[in-house]
């Protein structure tokens, strides 16, 4: 077979200067084998970063910032391109008297309690109230607010989908009323649902952590250990027994004092958050010690294993349901 001449030196630019690639140059660039996640492990204590998020109290208003909310960049992006490439993890502040303004976007967002009591947000006029480890949904395109009536700071996790409004161009927002909002009704709870799937399609927007940690302590009680997650379970939407959030799954996982998991790799990348305990997690061959509303990232694909020195409660979310609904979500287990 007689071989192609050589390729003229000039036509790599002049395929350049019509914004077009060859793939085959680098096709595994393109087309790689497995997920090469373009950010990395990381963790962000809460000793370093909560000090911090307190001094913005103190040098931000609230008329300056709306909402005083520091962003959880991974340290391989540059600029605001979030935690993983589809999901932010934020920490927001609100002082006791406090009001953040009512807006809403099409990102799905969702709060996570680290401390504090008193704390009120308003979805689409009604009240949903804020207890420490309670899980709580903002829908998208959804007005909301927060209002603070306790005595003592209150911070929170928030989860958004960011990136993945981002990559599908559909970002969406608007500032909305000024005014104190909240005086419709009280949000229903999934500790009044019962986690029951409800006919007429009720949303739930709270998750009370009592509720959740009890039901954590009824599967220790019920069901084998997963050797790699300890006992863990998924918030559900009780209207159709699905996901909670529609691009997000929320997981709450209980490991033992001592529990040492196995290696485990997924490809959603996973976002935790340490509601209790303190241990270590091991990402790719690398150590990441945690403790108490410690926050830590694992990219898609890359194996992990946790390691509990006490009891641990560790809340999670990621794209996965994304991933279940375009059929694309793997995963692998190491002995």
């Amino acid at each position: 077979m007689a071989r192609n001449p050589p390729v003229p030196e000039t036509y790599y630019d002049r395929v350049a200067a019509q914004h077009a690639l060859p793939l085959w140059v680098d096709t595994a660039q393109y087309v790689p084998k497995e997920p090469t996640p373009p950010y990395d492990p990381a963790l962000w204590r809460s000793e370093d970063i909560r000090p911090l998020l307190m001094e913005a109290g103190d040098v931000v208003t609230p008329e300056e910032a709306s909402r005083r909310v520091l962003v959880l960049q991974n340290p391989a992006f540059s600029g605001f391109q979030g935690t993983t490439r589809s999901l932010y993890a934020c920490l927001q502040l609100i002082l006791p008297g406090e009001h953040a303004p009512e807006h809403r976007h099409t990102q799905s967002a969702l709060r996570l309690v680290l401390e504090g009591e008193g704390g009120i947000t308003t979805v689409d006029g009604g009240r949903v109230e804020m207890a420490p480890g309670d899980f709580i949904i903002t829908p998208s395109w959804t007005w909301h607010g927060h209002t603070h009536e306790g005595d003592t700071p209150m911070i929170w996790l928030d989860g958004l989908d960011n990136g993945l409004m981002a990559q599908m161009d559909t970002t969406f927002f608007e500032v909305g009323q000024t005014e104190l909002p909240g005086t419709g009704p009280v949000s229903t709870s999934a500790e009044e649902k019962d986690g029951e799937p409800s006919e007429g399609g009720e949303r739930v927007l709270r998750y009370p952590y009592d509720k959740a940690r009890e039901n954590l302590e009824i599967l220790r009680k019920v069901t084998d250990i997963d050797p790699s997650h300890g006992y863990r379970m998924e918030y559900l939407n009780p209207a159709d027994g699905g996901s909670a959030m529609p691009t997000m799954t929320t997981m709450l996982m209980l490991l033992d004092d001592g529990f040492t998991g196995q290696p485990y790799r997924s490809t959603d990348g996973t976002i935790f958050t340490v509601l209790e305990g303190e241990g270590e997690t091991m990402i790719g061959g690398q150590a990441f010690p945690w403790k108490r509303h410690d926050i830590f990232v694992v990219p898609s694909w890359s194996e992990y294993a946790h390691r509990a020195d006490t009891e641990s409660v560790l809340f999670s979310f990621s794209d996965r349901v994304v991933q279940l609904k375009l059929g694309v979500w793997r995963e692998a287990r190491s002995s």
